[in-house]
């Protein structure tokens, strides 16, 4: 391997950056969803009145 000569230290680096730039092409982002959890079709966390009848154990 000639690792004393520029032109080969050139060649490396735009080789690099070309997959670097294929990679960013063509690899799918990762894109998340947010959701809300739900039990019984109502969302978790949220606090139900004092004064409420449904006590959630349906």
């Amino acid at each position: 391997m000639p690792i004393h000569d520029w032109q080969f230290w050139v060649a490396t680096i735009v080789m690099l950056a070309a997959i670097w730039v294929l990679k960013i092409v063509l690899l799918p982002k990762k894109k998340g969803t947010k959701t809300t959890l739900t039990v019984g079709g109502k969302p978790v966390g949220k606090k139900s009145k004092p004064n409420s009848d449904d006590c959630g154990c349906s």
